[in-house]
């Protein structure tokens, strides 16, 4: 079947795709509205108040205020990213080059998302080494004690972050041979043959659920281990959130059911007809239970 030919009941090029049930029918929660609302008034509060002792020549309250605030103008920068639906993204993938030599459509993570969580865990890592040496100065036993609890909290953090930077950029692989998702901290890789559904999910903030039995194929590796090992603590299922993703999530999901459901197409995912079908809108899969 050709890239370009729109078959019955698939929608036409440029229309956009209706976002799956599984994403609409939920909201976010009452209690964490408050809360991201009570961060930002915070922010905005500090961010006044820096701004007064700044005009005021109160430098060295000023100072700490405007950190606070750009700190928790981050919190809540990446909370909406993670929460808050976006805006449709005209991105549709790309063709990349995979590491057995073949080509294959690659959905990257968004460079917003990595800035705001970067963003935040760097700031908590400098609040938080800044605490350890003053505790530790301090040369009293609860001083003693709190600097080796934050000094913990600070390789931990650093672990995190330098994990997270090394495997940048995330990204959804689409290959003739499986679906491969490289995360914040792990990668995970699953062939066709292995995966039973796609489906549009909710576990706290919106996911695409890729289901598979347990194969001898599908492969996985923590890069922190068991700690933090995040998404992979589903298995067999591939867990891929939404709010990391530069392409609509919708089109991704779309895509990764349709190659499912139609075997015979999945060659095509080596080459740009694959892109040519999703662009256009015509990578549509069937809706799922």
């Amino acid at each position: 079947m050709g890239a370009t030919k729109n078959p019955v009941g698939w929608p036409d090029e440029g229309s956009a795709l209706l976002r799956p049930a599984g994403w609409t029918h939920h909201r976010l929660p009452l209690w964490l509205i408050f809360w991201m609302g009570l961060v930002a008034l915070l922010a905005l509060g500090m961010a006044v108040g820096a701004a007064w002792s700044f005009w005021t020549g109160q430098f060295a309250t000023g100072v700490p205020l405007a950190a606070g605030a750009i700190f928790l103008g981050h919190v809540v920068g990446l909370g909406t990213r993670i929460w808050w639906p976006r805006r449709r993204s005209s991105r549709t993938g790309t063709l990349t080059a995979t590491p057995d030599g073949t080509m294959a459509v690659t959905f990257s993570y968004s460079a917003w998302s990595y800035y705001w969580l970067t963003a935040v865990l760097v700031m908590t890592e400098l609040v938080a080494l800044a605490l350890t040496v003053g505790a530790g100065l301090s040369a009293t036993v609860v001083g003693v004690v709190t600097a080796v609890v934050l000094g913990v909290l600070v390789l931990v953090v650093g672990w995190v972050l330098v994990t997270m930077l090394r495997l940048a950029p995330g990204k959804i692989v689409l290959s003739p041979a499986g679906v491969s998702h490289r995360g914040l901290t792990s990668t995970h890789f699953i062939p066709w043959s292995a995966i039973v559904a796609v489906l549009a999910e909710w576990a706290g903030t919106p996911i695409i659920a890729v289901k598979a039995f347990p194969s001898t194929d599908t492969r996985v590796r923590r890069y922190l281990g068991w700690f933090g090992s995040g998404e992979v603590q589903f298995l067999p299922l591939m867990v891929i959130r939404t709010a990391w993703l530069a392409t609509d999530p919708t089109t991704v999901c779309q895509a990764l059911s349709f190659y499912r459901s139609h075997p015979g197409l999945r060659a095509e995912l080596a080459t740009p007809a694959a892109l040519d079908r999703i662009g256009n809108g015509q990578a549509v899969g069937q809706e799922q239970p």
